[in-house]
């Protein structure tokens, strides 16, 4: 079976355009099923493995909607504000901006004929789409995906050292300056800013760090999986302790890709019929929702 592939645009509520591509089937039926994408830190639309896992679900008739948001590459030049330059990407996104990006892309999926849509978030995206179905419980959302979730980001969010110089970076006027490079498990830095605004947030997915996890208060079906091979990010034990605080959920899969990287290099043909076939068990879309 081919594919098309469309470049497309949509817009926030707060006007802030983002690119994106939809990838599909052809002749693909409105009512059939669709993923909203939401990328990893730094990533973006075009990031190669989303394109060929993309491509590899139309084969199994499932549309995918790979869309920009404020975390796309590590920086990019917004525009100014009076005299003062803005500045979004990895570096300098707010946390609470995320679920305005990933509205504007199931607003999108909608208004293409798709009443619901799985929500699949990557990496940081994977709690971006976490914190924002959590926080706003979108009906039209049938059920969430969380490809290789940062299990304990609320841990690496608020270490010691690096929340006191944020801080004190913040107060003398220099938030938008990056910290130290080093400052973040994996040799990485953001704006003191963008450090501080992560701290505030509640990160925690599957409660390893705090009492009140975010997947608590998920109420569509989950599926939850890690490529062996990105200790970093999950294991095997992260995704059991996940499930049981996922109370609210009606159902929750947990997958390990043997042998996958973090990006399931040479894995896409395997990790896309593992989604595609829990898409298939998921109830049918209904015009009234679901939750």
């Amino acid at each position: 079976m081919g594919h098309v592939e469309e470049l497309v645009y949509a817009e926030t509520d707060d006007g802030f355009l983002h690119a994106g591509v939809v990838i599909h089937p052809p002749d693909q039926a409105p009512a059939a099923n669709a993923i909203v994408w939401v990328h990893g830190a730094g990533a973006n639309f075009y990031l190669r493995p989303y394109i060929l896992l993309a491509r590899e679900l139309a084969a199994h008739g499932v549309t995918s909607i790979l869309g920009n948001n404020r975390g796309h590459d590590f920086g990019f030049f917004v525009g100014f504000e009076g005299h003062r330059p803005v500045y979004a990407g990895q570096g300098w996104e707010y946390f609470e901006h995320a679920p305005r990006d990933i509205r504007a892309w199931t607003d999108f999926a909608e208004r293409q004929g798709f009443g619901q849509v799985v929500l699949l978030g990557h990496s940081l995206g994977a709690t971006k789409a976490l914190y924002a179905q959590a926080q706003h419980g979108d009906e039209r959302v049938r059920g969430l995906v969380l490809a290789s979730a940062p299990a304990r980001l609320q841990k690496q969010s608020t270490l010691p050292a690096v929340l006191m110089r944020a801080q004190r970076m913040v107060r003398a006027g220099r938030g938008q300056d990056l910290l130290p490079w080093a400052s973040l498990p994996g040799g990485g830095t953001l704006s003191a800013y963008t450090y501080l605004n992560r701290a505030q947030a509640h990160l925690d997915c599957f409660g390893l760090d705090r009492g009140e996890p975010l997947v608590r208060h998920i109420t569509c079906p989950m599926l939850a999986f890690y490529g062996t091979n990105e200790e970093f990010m999950g294991t095997a034990h992260d995704l059991e302790y996940m499930q049981r605080n996922a109370t609210n959920a009606p159902s929750v899969a947990l997958r390990m890709v043997d042998g996958a990287d973090h990006t399931y290099t040479g894995h896409e043909r395997e990790v896309a019929g593992m989604i595609a076939q829990w898409i298939k068990l998921l109830p049918e879309p209904s015009a009234e929702g679901s939750g």
